[in-house]
């Protein structure tokens, strides 16, 4: 009677573990995007931009520029509130394979070249701090406003050789919301 309890018992942990494991491997999920358009700002990529290409074990630093252009809302009435510009960037877990370090030197400033937010000072992106921000209040600066690269330097992995002519390059994300 044991012996019958216990292949029974293995036949239903059988049986239920191979439901469990095919769900578990067949289980799909289906992910809705939407664009929202701002009513406060538009952001768009500046593609006046070149950063270097790099290969090898190459070391070096980001050339200044330009990044992304960022206009409060020109409608029939300009947007008069606080805004709060975040950079992200968004590939660090591809680029800490291969760069050993990585520091962008941003700033957010104005269409006359001043600094245009609440820090008053250039902010750094790295691997380890993939995200800056930038307060901007209302009266700082002369619209368009546009956020730059001031600075910053960057290595690749002395073990880590980039073959074939491959490059990996940082993939930044602006977004700006009400403050």
């Amino acid at each position: 009677m044991k012996k019958f309890l216990i292949i029974g018992l293995v036949a239903i942990l059988a049986i239920t573990g191979s439901v469990f494991a095919y769900t578990f491997t067949t289980a799909t999920v289906t992910i809705g995007v939407t664009a929202i358009q701002s009513d406060f700002a538009e952001v768009s990529v500046n593609t006046s931009y070149s950063p270097p290409t790099v290969f090898g074990r190459y070391t070096g630093s980001w050339p200044t520029g330009t990044l992304f252009d960022v206009a409060p809302y020109t409608g029939t009435e300009n947007y008069t509130g606080d805004l709060v510009i975040t950079v992200y960037l968004v590939n660090a877990g591809e680029l800490i394979r291969r760069y050993h370090h990585l520091n962008m030197q941003l700033d957010f400033q104005d269409s006359t070249g001043a600094t245009a937010h609440v820090q008053a000072e250039n902010m750094t992106l790295t691997l380890q701090n993939a995200e800056v921000l930038f307060d901007h209040e209302y009266l700082d600066g002369t619209p368009p406003y546009r956020v730059e690269v001031t600075g910053g330097s960057y290595r690749l992995h002395p073990w880590r050789t980039l073959t074939g002519g491959e490059s990996v390059q940082p993939q930044l994300w602006c977004e700006v919301t009400q403050r």
